[in-house]
C-alpha cells in the first residue's frame, strides 16, 4: 500500500533508509542521526512531496522528491527513493514511482528527473521505467 508521507512515520523511514544504504551494493556508513538530518532537509523544502510503501504495517520503502521550476515548466526531482532489502523486487519501488509520476501528471509537471549511479541496480530499475541518462550532464563533486 502506498501512502502520502506522514511525519509520524519519520523515525521508521530513517531506520529503513540506514538499513538499506548501509548494505549491499551501496555499503554506506549512515548513522540514524545523520540520516535524520539528511532526510529532514528534503521534508523542509518548499514544494516537498513524499510517499511511503507499506507491507502489512511494515515500512517497505519511501520516496522523497520536490517540485522545482525549469525553463519548460515545473518538474519533479527525486531526491531519494529506497526500498528495504527484504522488500526489493516485489513491486514497491515501481509503486512508489507510479505515485510520483501520477502526481507529476496531475500537477502539470513536464519532467521527472533524478540522479543515480551507473552500474548500480537502481540504474537498471529506472531504465526499465523509461528513464534515460543524458551524456551531456555530469555529476561532479570535490571532496573538501
Amino acid at each position: 500500500m502506498i501512502k502520502d508521507f506522514s511525519v509520524k512515520d519519520f523515525q521508521k523511514i530513517c531506520g529503513t533508509f540506514v538499513h538499506t544504504f548501509n548494505g549491499e551494493p551501496w555499503n554506506d556508513k549512515w548513522t540514524n542521526e545523520r540520516a535524520h538530518v539528511y532526510l529532514q532537509d528534503f521534508i523542509e523544502s518548499k514544494r516537498f512531496i513524499g510517499y511511503t510503501a507499506w507491507d502489512d504495517g511494515i515500512l517497505a520503502g519511501a520516496v522523497f522528491a520536490h517540485v522545482r521550476a525549469f525553463y519548460s515548466g515545473d518538474e519533479i526531482f527525486i531526491d531519494e527513493l529506497f526500498v528495504s532489502p527484504s522488500h526489493q523486487r516485489k513491486g514497491y519501488g515501481m509503486a512508489l514511482m507510479d505515485a510520483v509520476e501520477k502526481f507529476a501528471k496531475e500537477s502539470g509537471c513536464v519532467n521527472v528527473t533524478l540522479f543515480t549511479g551507473r552500474g548500480k541496480p537502481s540504474f537498471n530499475f529506472y531504465g526499465k521505467r523509461g528513464y534515460r541518462s543524458l551524456d551531456s550532464l555530469a555529476f561532479m563533486y570535490k571532496h573538501i
